[in-house]
């Protein structure tokens, strides 16, 4: 058995129990966005698993075709040689980021060999020469002879096995029913490792989703989550928009306006993320361009006060992140016409301007000297400033007993404010005898 395609991933969870195919798949593809869960029953009970088979092999699309999505038209070259036909679906599933349901279907073992075709071209050939055929809805496909699937196949119920290798059966129904994730009907035997869950094609891929997000080692002694309710734009536009300021959410599923968020690693700073969607979560953010500009000379903060002066009016909004003071980074949302005259406006402001030379700090007393040449190094690293622009005076008070040194810095307006609000961040404040001062 051998398989040709790239892969730099993990193995699809579900698979997990096919151990050849999923070594030859781990070569295959590139990482799963989501996974395959294991043999799958048809209609009827856990009992009747021999008997047919509703095999989820993986994410999204759909009959009619949602013309919101787009399956990966990427070409590839195939060479599948005695490979489970649930394997195979479930790696061109992977490639065109779709969930693909193998309905009531024995499994087979196939050969197939193909150069420079898309993988929907490959999935229909495959199909094809297994006398199946396919209906597509959204982001979901539904692969069974042309039999049993109808039009109103979507709206029938299917039983089908998930495997769990983390959190036990009896939490992941619990979870099922505390999210409200409706007309579906669980089912869970004395393997605590199995769960039956019976519902639509579009309910299962939501349980599939939330067991992906969940059954991982870190949610053995905890399934805590956080919730984000958009109000204004659709759930899968809030993720990529948070992707592009940098807070990229991996474990999270998406129910009708809910997003529920599994990635602890984001609770310690979840107040700012809440603050941030509240600010994309506007009617302007759903029919509007929305980019992130990456400054080189000035600061986020500088630039969305200046930004202002072009007179773009309420039509561009502006968001900074954290410290806008030491940001780099802008998020911008604007009309599709003004987004050139809006990049050209921050390219004319991240310029190079003329250094000018300014006291930023002074200090008094007998180490005053050695402790403005240590906060020059450290300025120096948090400001990226070349330690080269920085200096201290002489003793200016002409007093040994008492001396005063002044730390200067030769730098353009923009980097000396950036020291500026550096020093005030490091609090130095002036006191009595020894101390320091910041400049004006």
């Amino acid at each position: 058995m051998t398989g040709k395609i790239q892969d730099n991933g993990r193995a699809c969870k579900g698979l997990v129990n096919i151990i050849t195919p999923v070594l030859v798949f781990a070569l295959l593809f590139y990482l799963c966005p989501a996974f395959a869960d294991g043999p799958a029953a048809g209609y009827g009970s856990p009992g009747s698993a021999g008997k047919s088979n509703a095999l989820p092999a993986l994410a999204a699309t759909a009959y009619p075709v949602d013309s919101a999505f787009t399956i990966n038209n990427e070409r590839i070259s195939l060479d599948f040689r005695g490979v489970d036909i649930r394997d195979v679906l479930s790696a061109l599933a992977i490639k065109m980021g779709v969930d693909i349901i193998l309905v009531d279907a024995e499994p087979v073992e196939i050969n197939f060999k193909a150069n420079n075709i898309t993988p929907l071209q490959a999935m229909e050939l495959i199909i094809e020469g297994q006398g199946l055929t396919y209906l597509q809805n959204g982001q979901i496909m539904l692969v069974g002879t042309p039999g049993i699937l109808q039009n109103n196949f979507f709206d029938q119920m299917i039983l089908t096995r998930f495997s769990l290798y983390y959190v036990p059966a009896d939490k992941i129904k619990e979870l099922i029913g505390t999210l409200g994730v409706e007309q579906v009907s669980v089912t869970v035997d004395t393997n605590q490792n199995l769960i039956w869950v019976q519902g639509t094609a579009q309910v299962l891929k939501k349980v599939r989703e939330l067991i992906y997000a969940v059954d991982t080692e870190d949610s053995r002694l905890s399934l805590e989550y956080k919730t984000l309710t958009l109000t204004q734009i659709p759930t899968d536009q809030a993720v990529e928009l948070l992707k592009g300021v940098g807070i990229e959410l991996k474990r999270f599923v998406q129910l009708d306006n809910r997003l529920l968020v599994f990635d602890s690693e984001l609770f310690s700073r979840w107040d700012k993320i809440e603050t941030l969607v509240k600010e994309l979560d506007i009617t302007a953010a759903s029919k509007r361009k929305v980019f992130v500009y990456q400054f080189k000379n000035i600061t986020a903060g500088y630039a969305a006060e200046r930004l202002t002066s072009f007179n773009f009016g309420d039509e561009v909004k502006t968001i900074t992140y954290n410290y806008e003071k030491f940001g780099k980074e802008l998020l911008v949302i604007c009309p599709s016409h003004l987004v050139t005259p809006v990049r050209s406006a921050l390219v004319s402001l991240d310029t190079t301007r003329q250094k000018t030379r300014v006291p930023v700090l002074t200090a008094t007393g007998e180490r005053a000297r050695q402790s403005l040449y240590a906060k020059r190094n450290l300025l120096s690293e948090l400001s990226g400033i070349s330690l080269a622009n920085f200096h201290v005076s002489n003793n200016l008070s002409g007093d040994n007993d008492n001396p005063e040194y002044v730390l200067w810095v030769e730098e353009t307006p923009d980097n000396v404010q950036l020291v500026k609000d550096l020093i005030g961040e490091m609090d130095c404040g002036s006191s009595s005898g020894e101390g320091e001062t910041g400049g004006d």
